[in-house]
């Protein structure tokens, strides 16, 4: 038998094979990822694991190097995987571009390979987009690569590519391409340098490629080639294969919706009376037809009014004016004192007068006062006094412990009012975290030896503590501080932005503002503090900064790493898999294999490696850590709490429950810490244990900072942190688990140690923590900027870009564009980018601009009490259930609070509505709270009230207790009318079960639900629901899932749930390329234009604050026609759905305007 000769194996677009066998390659293939790759794919793959984790292509630079002899070219690039994780660097050298770019990557492979994420599970973020690629990176991609498209309906070849070339430039009205030619000096044979460069002038874009070959003719056909590339990267003159193209979301299920003569007539009707003409389009036509609704109708004046009036009448709040504190101004509440208030009329030299009498009649704590003596920022108390009188900016640093969150602003306070000026100051303290505003503002108050609302407050979402207007300290979340500028830092003295290293959106937005002020008022102070931060950046920032650093607590925190920790108690999880020759070679593989350089083994060099590159969470690790510290504690008789950091509620109830289950589980008194508890199960954490028991506290980085539990003796860090991902080309939420940065992980530490010295564990090793990166990225340069923009433009601050561009970081321009545009689709702005009136109670709302339109839509309609309930849910942080109960224990009461209506969102509806019934009737036998937990329910009442407060200042009139009205029957119009709310709202995380009952979103991909979803409990009725589904948020770790989702019907989906709808001819409707319809077209349309008077509506009554006569008809007419449309009869495949009666609806009479029906 003769052998065949060994296959050559080339690189992608080169001639010269890499070995002469792919035998011989295969001995370069490594496994990144669950990838393998060669040196001939390795661009490719490094291009989809970063595809993978939401990032885009990498970026190689190259720089060619001619000489003489040669042309070389020199590539280099780094990349990283996850946030605060390993850069890692690749650089290469070779005579063809094509290989020096997949060495490049093959070296960052390679160092992947070699590092603590080479096993790491990816993102399910699919591919990126085609039109991502660099062009000089478009020429090394293989055919099967490149996105199936024909350029003028023709494949290009070497043959055809400059012929389709000359084709599109004369349909641009353009001659022919012209090529412009270079010899390359010093070559031999001679090389030619060919340049094109095309614009054309239908699109603007313009297209510029350089090719470097052995003949004039191979260069310009090469350059005709690239350019085609690039052009059908960006859609132009492109005919997709459809045959080859992936298909997408539905492809088989067809929704067929039989005709409802009396409902179509009703609909003409209403349009005919509103005096509004649909687009004509012919039902005969052969060509697909987009049904496009226009932009906004206008049913008394036009929009370009409003939102100048709405311009005018609003620059005058803005929070460009700034005073310092002055008589009968309240600037927690943003307005002038009554005649009822304490302080009315009072001169500030007589309200000094009055803080300094009642200063010196308290009786201090001697406790307290011994306690905050010995903190060393109490110490520097009169250097930090004279600088804040010197410099109107003042950067603190100074290490955890040293008091600064609790002393700055109240050393500051005593000075003012000790020389006779009390009056004079009051001061916003910024948090970044819930918890921490509130516990801090106790203490302060506590050290102070007052109640909360004397001379100290606090305000974070949905609750607030005002303190007295004069002589006091706020302490305040970055984002609620920002909602209160509407009326600007107006008799505010001092701004003090705490733990200023975390650098999230609202921080940073919050110094670009401060900064325009600081430069405009000079008599405002701004005080900047953290442990960490990098002082360098703010001395550059900031001008005229003066940089103060303080020393922290005088007790060490012994750190000891991963590998040091395993070498010195010589564990092995029960986990980890052991080198193949360890029972062989003993020797080799003993923890006493330690030479005299080395400080731990190769066995605990390979454990730790182990435990660092799996990706189990280490909870046997943790364990083994509380167990050995619990001993050190008992043999020493040093008695203490131990507090872990984990990254998220799953870790802290699996290590809970792992922890009951241990042999030592009754020494420990176990307390988890996450912003999901109440007030009240977060406090518990300051409380001293019951005698006999050690205090282990399982948390978040919600104990990161800002708060202190002052017997914490060891530090327990996982090293790692849950953060949300954005990929870089669409809104998708990533929360993915992650290496947290080293700024983070030495806040962290500085828990320990305040009373005596400490102990910290780190499950990383030494190596691993020195590549990890100082400080994470700024959220401003990656997250979506839709809530910032409406601040800018609310607030008066100008063009976005431009106001931007004072950030510390610089912000990509997509970002800021892509917002706008988003903002534009809301109502939120118009067309030139300036607040429409929908778009200023948009932004007064404390929601997310798409839940706060949702909200302000749900007036209309009579629902805004049910709606503001859900929101309120969905933007909690507090668990609606009880933290004792399981999922599986309540299915039946879940499902019983459900109804007709598989939702997790109208549960919280359903709770408050339930709980309000038995309080009515006095029934003590029902006990609601055995699942739900009383702190969320207060929280809702809370979030209910406060919205309705906030409306009640923006509308005349409108209905506030529509949620006794609604039940969980499908009978329900109330109901259905939230349910199509919800759609518009979460458009377009919409998602279909199959006949296999996986759920796929809109663009293909597999999804599955949360565990305690209500969903997931109500598996056997699948058959008799309809299979489509919205959800709140998509979750992607290594799969993606969703939460709070919603079974809602197709017809909710025509209605609120579609950008782009297609005509096919016939009965065919196609929507997002993804569901098809079989229904008469013209009621489609009509269905379709409903959204689009409902926002013209919408602008009407915030505008004017109330609707007239004929306005208020038209909204009746709209609900009673959205309560039809969405309980219509529909059939999918071979699944009928009947039409639903309904139970009450809206009571219309369409006979009046030429319809058919009559509902009174």
């Amino acid at each position: 038998m003769v052998k065949s000769e060994p296959v050559p194996f080339y690189y992608p677009g080169s001639k010269k094979p890499i070995y002469d066998a792919k035998a011989e390659a295969e001995k370069d293939a490594i496994i990144v990822c669950g990838k393998k790759a060669w040196k001939s794919n390795a661009l490719s793959i490094l291009n989809e694991i970063l595809n993978r984790q939401g990032k885009k292509d990498v970026d190689i630079q190259c720089k060619i190097k001619m000489t003489t002899e040669s042309v070389t070219f020199y590539c280099n690039a780094s990349v990283q995987l996850t946030v605060n994780g390993p850069k890692y660097m690749g650089y290469s050298e070779s005579d063809e571009k094509d290989i020096a770019y997949n060495l490049c990557a093959y070296n960052i492979l390679q160092m992947i390979h070699e590092g603590p994420e080479k096993n790491l599970k990816l993102c399910n973020f699919g591919v990126a987009k085609k039109s991502d690629l660099k062009p000089r990176q478009a020429d090394i991609y293989s055919p099967n690569e490149v996105e199936v498209a024909k350029i003028l309906g023709k494949e290009v070849t070497e043959e055809n590519a400059k012929s389709l070339l000359n084709q599109i430039l004369a349909k641009e009205g353009q001659t022919s391409a012209t090529f412009d030619y270079d010899v390359v000096p010093g070559k031999r044979p001679l090389k030619f340098k060919t340049t094109l460069e095309i614009k054309l002038e239908s699109s603007g874009k313009k297209y510029f490629v350089e090719k470097i070959t052995s003949s004039k003719r191979t260069g310009s056909i090469e350059c005709a080639m690239d350019v085609l590339k690039q052009m059908a990267k960006e859609g132009e003159y492109v005919v997709r294969d459809r045959k080859r193209e992936r298909k997408i979301g539905i492809t088989k299920a067809t929704i067929d919706v039989p005709d409802d003569p009396d409902l179509y007539n009703d609909i003409e009707s209403f349009f005919k009376w509103i005096q509004v003409e649909l687009p004509e389009f012919s039902l005969d036509s052969k060509e697909p037809v987009k049904i496009s609704p226009p932009s906004l109708l206008d049913l008394e004046r036009e929009p370009d009014d409003r939102n100048k009036n709405c311009k005018n009448s609003y620059t005058n709040e803005l929070m460009c004016e700034w005073f310092p504190p002055r008589p009968n101004y309240n600037c927690w509440l943003g307005c002038t004192l009554t005649n009822n208030d304490k302080w009315w009329n009072k001169e500030l030299y007589e309200i000094s007068q009055e803080l300094l009498y009642l200063e010196v009649r308290k009786k201090p704590n001697p406790k307290m006062v011994e306690c905050r003596q010995k903190l060393p920022v109490f110490e520097k108390r009169h250097q930090i006094v004279e600088a804040s009188e010197c410099h109107q900016v003042l950067l603190i640093k100074s290490n955890t412990g040293s008091g600064k969150s609790t002393q700055i602003a109240q050393i500051l306070l005593e000075h003012y009012i000790s020389i006779g000026r009390g009056s004079e100051f009051n001061c916003i303290i910024t948090q970044p975290r819930r918890l921490s505003a509130i516990s801090l503002a106790k203490r302060v108050a506590e050290e102070r030896g007052e109640n909360l609302g004397e001379s100290v407050g606090y305000c974070v979402r949905f609750d607030k503590v005002d303190p007295r207007p004069f002589g006091s300290i706020l302490f305040g979340t970055v984002g609620t501080i920002l909602k209160k500028l509407s009326s600007g830092f107006r008799g505010i003295s001092h701004v003090i932005v705490d733990e200023v290293h975390e650098r999230t959106l609202d921080t940073d937005f919050l110094l670009i503002i401060l900064k325009k002020m600081m430069s405009q008022y000079t008599n405002l102070r701004v005080i900047l503090m953290s442990a960490t931060v990098d002082t360098l950046q703010f001395e550059k920032y900031l001008e005229g900064i003066k940089v103060i650093e303080l020393g922290g607590t005088s007790y060490e925190v012994q750190e000891m790493y991963l590998d040091e920790f395993i070498q010195h108690y010589q564990y092995i999880p029960s986990n980890c898999e052991k080198p193949s020759d360890f029972e062989e070679n003993e020797e080799k593989w003993s923890f006493s294999n330690v030479n005299d350089e080395a400080i731990v083994s190769p066995i605990a060099k390979y454990v730790a490696n182990f435990v660092e590159r799996s990706e189990e969470f280490p909870y046997d690790v943790i364990i083994e850590m509380i167990k050995e510290s619990a001993k050190v504690m008992s043999e020493l008789n040093e008695y203490g709490s131990i507090l872990i950091f984990v990254p998220g509620w799953a870790e802290i109830t699996t290590c809970i429950n792992k922890l009951e289950e241990s042999e030592e589980n009754e020494i420990y008194w176990i307390l988890p810490l996450h912003s999901n508890l109440s007030t009240e199960e977060q406090n518990r954490v300051f409380q001293s244990p019951p005698d006999g028991k050690i205090k282990v506290i399982v948390s978040t980085n919600i104990a990161e900072s800002s708060i202190t539990v002052n017997d914490v003796l060891y530090i327990i860090d996982s090293c790692k942190q849950k953060m949300q991902m954005r990929h870089h080309d669409s809104a998708a939420a990533v929360f993915r688990i992650g290496w947290a940065s080293k700024d983070c992980m030495e806040q962290r530490k500085g828990r320990a140690g305040r009373v005596r010295p400490g102990y910290c564990y780190r499950l990383v090793t030494k190596q691993l923590w020195n590549s990890l990166q100082q400080q994470s990225e700024a959220e401003i340069k990656t997250a979506p900027l839709h809530s910032t923009i409406l601040d800018i433009k609310a607030l008066g601050l100008g063009d976005s870009k431009a106001f931007l561009q004072y950030s510390m970081e610089e912000i990509d321009d997509k970002n800021i564009f892509e917002s706008e545009e988003y903002l534009m689709q809301l109502s939120a702005l118009d067309k030139n980018c300036n607040l429409t009136y929908i778009g200023r109670i948009i932004q007064r709302l404390p929601f997310t601009p798409d839940t706060a339109k949702c909200i302000i839509t749900a007036i209309l309609f009579n629902v805004v009490d049910s709606i503001s309930i859900i929101s309120g849910n969905y933007g909690s942080s507090n668990s609606l259930y009880t933290n004792t109960c399981e999922p599986n224990e309540m299915a039946d009461f879940i499902l019983k609070l459900c109804g007709d209506f598989i939702s997790d969102h109208v549960i919280p509806l359903m709770v408050i509505k339930e709980n309000t019934r038995l309080e009515r009737i006095f029934d003590c036998n029902t006990n609601i709270h055995e699942y739900i937990a009383e702190s969320s329910l207060k929280y809702l009442y809370k979030v209910r009230n406060q919205i309705f407060t906030l409306l009640q200042e923006q509308f005349y009139d409108f209905s506030f207790n529509d949620y006794r009205l609604v039940t969980n029957e499908s009978s329900s119009p109330s109901m259905h009318v939230i349910i199509a709310l919800l759609v518009k709202s979460y458009y377009p995380n919409i998602a279909y079960q199959n006949k296999k009952r996986n759920f796929l979103d809109m663009e293909g991909f597999k999804m599955s639900a949360h565990k305690c979803s209500v969903i997931s409990l109500d598996k056997e009725n699948f058959e008799n629901r309809s299979p489509f589904i919205i959800y709140s948020q998509k979750i992607i770790t290594t799969f993606a899932m969703f939460k709070e989702c919603s079974v809602v019907s197709p017809l909710h989906i025509l209605l609120f749930g579609s950008s782009k709808v297609i005509y096919n001819g016939g009965r065919q409707i196609k929507l997002d390329d993804c569901y098809t319809f079989e229904m008469n077209p013209k009621f489609a349309q009509m269905i379709l234009h409903l959204k689009i008077i409902i926002d013209e509506l919408l602008q009407s009554l915030c505008a004017k604050r109330m609707l007239n006569e004929k306005e208020q008809a038209v909204k009746h007419y709209i609900r009673n026609i959205i309560e039809r449309v969405t309980t219509m009869a529909y059939k999918i495949n071979d699944k009928v759905f009947e039409k639903i009666e309904l139970d009450k609806p809206t009571k219309v009479d369409f006979t009046m305007i030429g319809g058919t029906t009559k509902w009174m």
